[in-house]
């Protein structure tokens, strides 16, 4: 195949990042400091194409060039507690709660990131007894050789929505999907060693968050910890629902999302923001992180029972020639 047929299927390039995680019982997933139940899960990650112009492969294997296989599975996954956090960074939890039932002071975390591509124990909290703060898997993305260089958004198809949240079995609780956050980060590949600072792209929740969390000072909207006593609205970009499109501080809108239109993938006509730019040969690397967010109003303990439900995340990304 001539490079110039590859560079137009590329066109019709999409990846699905499959990722599934047990569910946590209502006792775990509250954000009490108190809570010491961590039970480890699995995480199913998979990835397919439309054809075999972009492709995916996790990190710790690295591109499989000449292969053109576009599948890839790891088992990552655990249990999690509520946090907080603006940058997937510097992580919080809750410390003292009053009387009103709400949150007053917090604690910064120090999370286990040992190894350099250690997915399985990522998100430690150092306090005892071990509890998690978050879930990362690492992947990198690349082209087929010859084709060029492509740009990736969030893929659009209709009415399949580009990002995904399901459960496995009946819920009893809504807690878990109202207060998840799924961040997307990217760094640039030099060889197998990355290169250059991890970039925070993107933030995405299956709901809006437009009501006061369980802060004692709580505020309305998308919050986070900023130290012991406080919060405050976040910077990072964000996107909820099949809302892709993202305001910034100084009303500018975000359009993180390609369109289908016929069989073919093309970015946002307007105010177009990529999740990764430039993607070549040498691939990129994207990371996803799944946290729940403790200053949710959602994010409490409202059930005594035990959920049985895996939930999957599904990310769908497009890849548009330049």
């Amino acid at each position: 195949m001539t490079a110039k047929k590859l560079k137009k299927q590329l066109f019709v390039t999409i990846i699905s990042l499959l990722m599934s995680f047990v569910a946590l019982a209502s006792s775990t997933y509250t954000w009490y400091v108190t809570n010491n139940r961590v039970s480890a899960g699995s995480t199913t990650i998979s990835a397919k194409t439309d054809n075999f112009v972009l492709q995916v492969a996790t990190l710790e294997e690295g591109a499989q060039h000449g292969d053109n296989q576009s599948l890839v599975a790891s088992l990552v996954g655990h249990r999690i507690s509520p946090s907080s956090t603006n940058d997937l960074t510097t992580w919080f939890a809750s410390l003292n709660w009053g009387q009103d039932g709400l949150v007053h002071s917090y604690m910064q975390v120090d999370v286990d990131d040992s190894g350099e591509y250690s997915s399985d124990v990522t998100g430690t909290y150092t306090v005892s007894p071990s509890r998690y703060a978050f879930i990362k898997s690492e992947y990198v993305i690349y082209t087929v050789s010859r084709t060029g260089y492509c740009d990736v958004y969030l893929a659009s198809d209709g009415d399949t929505p580009a990002i995904q949240v399901t459960a496995s079995e009946s819920v009893l609780s809504d807690v878990i999907p109202k207060s998840m956050r799924v961040g997307i980060t990217i760094q640039d590949l030099e060889g197998t060693s990355p290169v250059g600072e991890e970039t925070l792209v993107l933030v995405y929740a299956p709901y809006d968050e437009t009501g006061k969390g369980n802060d004692g000072t709580g505020i309305n909207g998308w919050t986070y910890v900023v130290d012991e006593t406080n919060v405050a609205e976040v910077t990072y970009p964000h996107v909820y629902g099949t809302n892709y499109i993202w305001t910034d501080s100084g009303n500018v809108q975000h359009n993180f999302a390609a369109t289908k239109n016929g069989s073919i993938f093309e970015k946002p006509a307007n105010n177009a923001s990529v999740i990764a730019s430039d993607v070549d040969y040498e691939g990129k690397i994207m990371r996803v992180y799944i946290w729940l967010e403790g200053t949710d109003e959602q994010c409490v303990n409202n059930s005594k029972e035990e959920d049985p439900s895996t939930y999957s995340v599904t990310v769908s990304l497009a890849g548009v020639s330049k």
